[in-house]
């Protein structure tokens, strides 16, 4: 699988490798002895991230596991995709059932968009270019964009993503070059 960056809602894209590893240390250090819960997992989400900086990848599966584990016994699903975008992303042996897990979670309850899109693009990634894969993939994110986008800017920048993904892949599917070959290729 191909890793691609996690949604990563926690951590600053900016943030020096000094401050990560601080963070780091002090996330270790809360996470010690807390018990299951809420505070746990979203920590262990913040920790996988971490160490997926890091290259640690076996561990942040771990981290993103126990996370993902917590979330689905509360019914936390929009935090329950979340956990497997780092499990796809950590690149082990079972990241493709992490993956699958995340996408039929992020369609069946009506979490945020955004973080249904970002799961689904995972698939659109690790297909193979022209495939139907993609095109089911990149198809759904832009159903799910559009039927639970917000009102405003936020949902005019999703919308706006998933159909030049949209785009993208129909040109690698059906080599679709104009609108009227695209509108015949989305009629089926």
């Amino acid at each position: 699988m191909t890793a691609t960056a996690p949604l990563d809602l926690l951590a600053d894209e900016g943030e020096s490798a000094e401050s990560k590893e601080s963070r780091m240390a002090d996330l270790e250090l809360r996470l010690q002895g807390l018990a299951a819960s809420d505070e746990r997992a979203e920590l262990l989400l913040d920790y996988g991230t971490l160490l997926l900086d890091f290259q640690r990848k076996e561990d942040a599966w771990d981290a993103a596991w126990e996370a993902f584990e917590h979330f689905k016994t509360v019914e936390n699903w929009e935090l329950a995709v979340t956990s497997t975008d780092i499990l796809v992303t950590a690149d082990q042996k079972d990241s493709l059932i992490a993956l699958a897990h995340g996408i039929w979670l992020g369609i069946t309850y009506p979490i945020n968009p955004e973080t249904t899109v970002a799961i689904l693009q995972h698939m659109v990634e690790e297909s193979p270019v022209g495939s139907d894969t993609a095109a089911v993939a990149a198809v759904s994110a832009h159903f799910i964009a559009d039927k639970r986008g917000a009102e405003g800017q936020a949902g005019e920048n999703i919308r706006f993503f998933t159909s030049q993904r949209l785009a993208e892949v129909a040109a690698q599917h059906r080599n679709i070059k104009n609108q009227e070959e695209f509108d015949i290729w989305m009629l089926g």
